[in-house]
């Protein structure tokens, strides 16, 4: 593999278990001063759970069918806004009907690929990328905390079809 398709794990969102996560979630929200709850304990379980990303409204069925945990659809909204704000999870907006879909995060940042066709998302991760961004922060004097890139167009299979 080339350096900028590199992926490695993030310190502490690696780990191998929801438990090990959890305890890291923890000590991220402990140091900003905010509690932790049931409730977004289970939003997380949910999200660990899960491979793909999901809108609010899948993840409600996730929580209520697999889970048997019933928590609010206007809660999950205002949970998963919590966990956007704390950068452990990331979201792609679909198209066309611009619906926002989360997964947790439990890898270093990744940019990522949308297909407008199959509506697959591919996660990448280019270096050189990534500095040029830097370099625009350093040049107009802004220091950034994160931020989101999706590329949308066609994938190589739905090219040919």
């Amino acid at each position: 593999m080339s350096q900028n398709n590199v992926y490695t794990q993030e310190e502490g969102f690696s780990s191998s278990s929801f438990e090990n996560f959890y305890t890291h979630f923890v000590q991220l929200t402990a140091q900003s001063g905010i509690r932790t709850s049931s409730k977004r304990e289970s939003l997380l379980r949910a999200l660990y759970s899960c491979e793909s990303y999901l809108s609010a409204e899948e993840i409600y069925q996730v929580l209520h069918t697999e889970h048997h945990i019933r928590i609010s659809l206007a809660t999950i909204y205002k949970i998963l806004t919590f966990f956007e704000n704390l950068d452990v999870v990331s979201t792609v907006l679909t198209f066309p009907h611009k619906l926002k879909k989360y997964k947790l995060k439990r890898a270093v940042h990744h940019d990522h690929l949308l297909c407008l066709k199959c509506g697959t998302i591919t996660r990448f991760y280019d270096a050189t990328l990534e500095k040029i961004q830097e370099e625009i922060l350093t040049t107009h004097h802004f220091k950034g905390t994160h931020h989101t890139l999706t590329l949308y167009g066609f994938c190589e299979k739905c090219q040919d079809e």
